[in-house]
């Protein structure tokens, strides 16, 4: 930097020439300055405009963690967990219970030895009964004594055989509905078998990966907080960097001003309320121009040192973005919405498939309730065919009797009467081995609407509803996922244009800078010559009023070297008119 004046031959004024070529350079300075202007305005809007965007996308980030593990989203995981683990209880009692059908189908089923016993018992009966009755009208002497014997064995058989086939009947429809219902039970645990198998891991999963969300949450709010920190010091850095570009501005600003006072009072001006002398012109303007061709060269170092630090500032930070942007997509994009939409669909499916369970349960329900009925009707036949058989045991002792009484003539009909007192003692056994049997097939039954699964059956519509809120919570965290993904995507790459953008509006800032340091060695060409000595008073009064332009420490700390340089100045200055004390500009402050 040119810090003093030059030692030249002295000489009696400046060059008459030299006010016209300062104020070709000041239109030149003008040029760069307005450029300047103009491209750190440009580059500070986009700048702003890409902090606006990033703090949009870091602040739709940052909620997210809350909203993750908040207490709502606590109450949904445990909604769900009920669901699931009723899901688990009907998909393992499912297998169970097709057991249990196949054991009511089999006890159903033993009783139909026995009922078929009975049938054969009460058939010969009635074959007995005619029997009775042909060889009662042999007796021709007796067919009267045998008149009720025939006819009350004919009522009995009669009475047995339609009990019986009452019984046959209602065991008939019994055994037919039990394999309807078992064969329907086995053709859905068939139809579903891999669901059900399926249902309890697949719903697992799904709240494992919310409950392994949830328990990130605190993690990535940390580093959410962390990234967001990171972006704000970097916007600010490089907001801090890009003030170059305002007090480069200024500063050319302060040199155009400077030589047009000067070129002023070459002409015989007397800016600042100063009229200089026609002895203190060469001096004054060798002051003045070497003064200014110092500031101008230390503005250009300046700039381009503090040009390259802001573009590095913007390179740092459009990197810093990105980084930020992947880190978002690395904490929330790569998983998506896809657990919490997943487990959607999955509770869904699950739903439709307990709601068939549950249909399915109720017509179990159903038929272990009819079977209770059934076999209730059925023991009704029962106790008449006991009934019958005790009056047909009386019947038979006493056609013994008279049997006995007609001696070799009743031999025949003994025979019959011993045959039918046989019959009826099978008919107790086959009825009370049936009766065994649908006793056990009752108790079965009954374990159906006593069981656990029948409950769970009946609460699937409460917890679907359940599960159907919690659902509806985790899909408006996963659509604010959504929406801040959205967000990431969008702005995410705007801002990325926008930093890029402000970083090329930087490159041009090489151009700039040269085309100052031309106008620069053009001011130290102009450098009059000039005659040592005291400081004239005019001279000094022009410094000070220089000095009160500046807006920047490095101005005036220039300025004070040059102007020490000099050597002392007088003690008494004349009074001048002096300007006011500027008032601090906004614009001397800020970049935009």
């Amino acid at each position: 930097m040119a810090a003093a004046l030059p030692d030249r031959p002295a000489a009696v004024a400046a060059p008459p020439e030299l006010g016209q070529r300062l104020s070709g350079l000041i239109a030149r300075l003008a040029g760069p300055r307005q450029e300047i202007e103009a491209a750190f305005l440009a580059v500070g809007e986009e700048l702003g405009g890409a902090s606006a965007l990033l703090d949009r996308i870091v602040a739709a980030f940052e909620a997210l963690p809350r909203d993750l593990d908040g207490a709502e989203m606590q109450e949904a995981g445990a909604r769900l967990g009920r669901f699931t683990g009723h899901a688990h209880e009907i998909a393992a009692a499912f297998t169970r219970e097709r057991g249990d059908v196949q054991k009511l189908l089999a006890a159903v089923n033993a009783a139909t030895h026995p009922v078929e016993d009975l049938h054969r018992s009460v058939r010969l009966m009635g074959i007995l009964s005619v029997n009775a009755r042909i060889v009662a009208a042999g007796l021709a002497d007796a067919a009267d004594q045998f008149d009720v014997f025939t006819t009350d064995i004919a009522e009995l058989s009669k009475s047995a055989t339609a009990a019986v086939v009452a019984f046959a009947d209602g065991h008939a429809g019994l055994a037919a509905a039990v394999r309807r219902a078992a064969d329907q039970f086995a053709g859905f645990e068939a139809a579903h078998r891999e669901r059900l198998a399926n249902l309890a891991s697949s719903l697992d999963r799904g709240l494992l990966a919310v409950a392994e969300r949830q328990r990130s949450s605190a993690e990535r709010s940390t580093e959410t907080a962390r990234v967001s920190q990171e972006m704000g010091m970097r916007v600010a850095s490089a907001v801090m960097a890009l003030q170059v570009g305002d007090s480069t501005r200024q500063r050319v600003q302060h040199n155009e001003e400077a030589l047009a006072r000067l070129a002023a009072w070459l002409a015989g001006e007397s800016p600042f309320g100063l009229v200089a002398a026609e002895t203190d012109r060469p001096a004054l303007a060798a002051v003045v121009v070497a003064l200014q061709q110092a500031q101008l060269h230390a503005t250009v170092e300046a700039f381009d040192h503090e040009t390259r630090e802001a573009e590095h500032a913007l390179v740092e930070l459009a990197r810093d973005a990105e980084a930020a942007i992947a880190d978002c997509r690395r904490l929330y994009g790569e998983e998506g919405g896809a657990p919490i939409a997943e487990l959607g669909i999955e509770m869904r499916e699950a739903a439709l498939l307990l709601r068939d369970c549950a249909r399915e349960r109720e017509q179990l329900d159903t038929l272990a309730t009819a079977v209770g009925g059934m076999v209730e009707v059925l023991l009704g036949h029962v106790e008449a065919v006991q009934e019958i058989e005790a009056n047909m045991r009386l019947v038979g002792l006493n056609a013994a009797v008279k049997c006995a009484q007609l001696g070799p003539r009743g031999a025949a009909l003994s025979v019959i009467a011993a045959q039918l007192r046989e019959l009826t003692g099978e008919l107790v056994p086959a009825a009370r081995a049936a009766v065994t049997q649908l006793g056990e097939a009752v108790t079965i039954a009954r374990a159906f609407t006593a069981g656990s699964t029948g409950r769970l059956a009946a609460e699937v519509g409460q917890l679907e509803d359940e599960a159907t809120a919690a659902l509806g919570l985790l899909e408006a965290v996963d659509g604010r996922l959504g929406a801040a993904l959205g967000t990431l995507d969008r702005d995410g790459a705007e801002a990325a244009r926008l930093l890029a953008m402000a970083s090329q509006g930087l490159g041009r800032h090489a151009g700039l800078a040269e085309a100052l340091a031309d106008i620069e060695f053009e001011l130290a060409r102009l450098i009059p010559s000039h005659q040592g000595g005291a400081v004239p008073p005019v001279l000094a009064q022009a410094l000070k009023a220089l000095r009160r332009g500046y807006s920047m420490e490095a101005e005036r700390r220039i300025h004070d070297e040059i102007a020490a340089a000099l050597g002392p100045m007088p003690e008494e200055w004349p009074a001048v008119q002096a300007d006011p004390e500027p008032e601090p500009d906004l614009d001397d402050v800020l970049l935009f």
